[in-house]
């Protein structure tokens, strides 16, 4: 460490690329295993987290995706080498020119936060002749997290759909011109240590898959 100063100066930060490695590899060989080998699976790393180009590059050549929430990320995942058909647009408050940059970019699908950003992706898909592929994010009611800040599942979070407007959300959405529903979305917190919180959302996220496609 000592040695690497020297040469690049503080601050440095210095990241474990086997680690990394180890850590995406486990990921991706226990989903493997529980959907199997012909399921489709997407592993998309939230570059939030860490927008580190050279980290974003090295995931791309494990054929990781991106999910991003700002024009900036979808950018850096670009040029670090991931195609917009791998990069999920996730976060609030999406910008009418972030929308266009993301739909020039082909990313894989918007993940939905209200029906007012929805007519808006509608509209400016319909503007500029494009096929707007989204998922709406639902909120389970579901609390979990590490602290009350980053909770984002339950029932007085400001996030995402509440559940039991999700029906009618997606019924709406299918009323709209040039969107595309590709799939559900959650996230109900951060650093979550508990597996229960987990199985809990996808128990609802399933029976709402269910009654959408009955």
């Amino acid at each position: 460490l000592n040695d690497l100063v020297g040469v690049s100066g503080t601050p440095t930060y210095v990241y474990s690329q086997s680690i990394l490695e180890n850590n995406f590899h486990k990921l991706d060989k226990i989903l493997k295993k529980k959907l199997g080998e012909k399921q489709k699976i997407l592993i998309a790393f939230s570059v939030k987290s860490n927008s580190n180009i050279a980290i974003i590059n090295r995931l791309h050549k494990l054929e990781s995706g991106a999910d991003v929430v700002s024009v900036g990320e979808l950018k850096r995942s670009l040029t670090a080498g991931i195609n917009g058909n791998k990069i999920v647009f996730s976060g609030v408050g999406k910008t009418a020119e972030e929308m266009l940059f993301a739909l020039d970019a082909g990313v894989l699908q918007f993940n939905i936060e209200s029906i007012s950003e929805l007519k808006q992706l509608s509209d400016i898909s319909n503007s500029n002749n494009k096929i707007a592929p989204i998922a709406f994010r639902i909120n389970p009611d579901i609390v979990a997290g590490g602290h009350e800040k980053i909770a984002t599942g339950g029932s007085d979070t400001k996030f995402g759909i509440p559940y039991n407007e999700a029906v009618n959300a997606y019924e709406y959405a299918k009323s709209l011109p040039n969107i595309s529903i590709v799939g559900i979305d959650i996230h109900i917190g951060s650093q979550i240590t508990n597996i229960e919180p987990f199985s809990l959302a996808f128990q609802k996220i399933r029976e709402l898959y269910n009654t959408l496609v009955s």
